[in-house]
């Protein structure tokens, strides 16, 4: 009987590293499951090293069981005790050659869980994120980064049909992500979309999560205009942890700008322009019925009308107060 394999691929921004360090954090919780969180190809709690080997160009040309960190994981799949290993990386949801995994099916009973989020709140916090990422250090307004990208992170569609093309339709695992749609947590529904009626409790994952947390907007925009000047990998990420730190001290203290924020209008343009692409997944994946994201249900953004564009030199003034703890 095949072992199964279970590749959680995302998306983005839908509790993937608080999923990832609890896993990390509760190896013995797994284990009482039959589940293995293969230490291969690990990278900051999750298996990033399994997506980076899949796009390095030395690797171009081999086979998935050529490439050292893909030998290595099955290697461990195979003579672990457990029944079940589970993988878990979102940057597989981005660009990555699916074809070159269909040798696992040969090996294993492969499932695929995928989280769907609201585009809107989606997109505001993909957003907050590659602008406190060094890598990114988006330095444009979430107006102009709406006008000048295509948007394929909410491409749901787009992204699961290779997927689908390669393990099946039955393979996939939808889930929907919100409050709203998870009623016990994230971890419950993620469990229990693995088949497991029993939730047992996870250790709190370690601080590493902490670079995940969303920035309010004085912070985003002050972070933003910084960007260009933050050139140094370390100074930057200890400049996002300080800021993330002095937000959660001060959460009301941040709120004068509209920065990463959508309005009202614009969450349900948003919501209207990815309605037939999420529509078409719903129905692939759970069958007829509406969205689950409908335009005229978008919500309003408290005072969005009254609150800067951008910031001016007295919001900058008093972040950079508070940053220095003077005020």
């Amino acid at each position: 009987m095949k072992k199964r394999l279970v590749l959680h691929i995302g998306s983005h921004k839908t509790a993937t590293s608080f999923l990832q360090s609890s896993f990390l954090a509760s190896p013995d919780v797994l284990s009482g499951l039959g589940v293995l969180y293969p230490l291969t190809g690990r990278a900051y709690g999750g298996h990033f090293k399994l997506c980076w080997a899949l796009k390095d160009p030395d690797f171009a040309g081999r086979t998935l069981l050529d490439i050292p960190v893909w030998s290595d994981l099955v290697a461990e799949i195979d003579t672990s005790p457990h029944a079940t290993a589970l993988i878990s990386a979102e940057s597989f949801g981005w660009g990555t050659d699916v074809s070159r995994l269909g040798v696992l099916a040969k090996h294993y009973d492969v499932q695929v869980i995928y989280y769907l989020r609201s585009p809107d709140s989606h997109l505001e916090s993909f957003y907050n994120q590659i602008v406190k990422d060094y890598g990114t250090r988006e330095h444009r307004t979430l107006e102009q980064y709406m006008a000048e990208e295509p948007l394929g992170i909410l491409d749901t569609t787009k992204l699961l049909t290779p997927w689908d093309e390669m393990f099946g339709r039955a393979a996939i695992k939808l889930r929907l992500f919100g409050k709203a749609f998870l009623p016990q947590g994230i971890m419950a529904d993620f469990l229990q979309t693995m088949g497991f009626a029993t939730i047992p409790t996870f250790n709190d994952p370690a601080d590493t999560t902490l670079q995940k947390v969303s920035l309010p907007p004085d912070a985003l925009e002050y972070l933003r205009l910084s960007n260009p000047w933050l050139t140094d990998p370390k100074g930057h990420h200890d400049f996002v942890l300080r800021l993330v730190q002095l937000t959660q001290k001060h959460p009301d203290a941040f709120q004068q700008t509209r920065a990463g924020l959508l309005s009202q209008r614009g969450r349900q343009i948003l919501r209207a322009r990815f309605r037939a692409n999420q529509l078409q997944a719903i129905h692939s994946y759970h069958g007829p019925g509406r969205t689950p994201f409908p335009p005229n249900d978008a919500p309003d953004t408290a005072d969005y009308a009254t609150r800067l564009p951008e910031a001016n030199s007295h919001v900058m003034g008093k972040v950079a107060a508070l940053i220095r703890g003077i005020v």
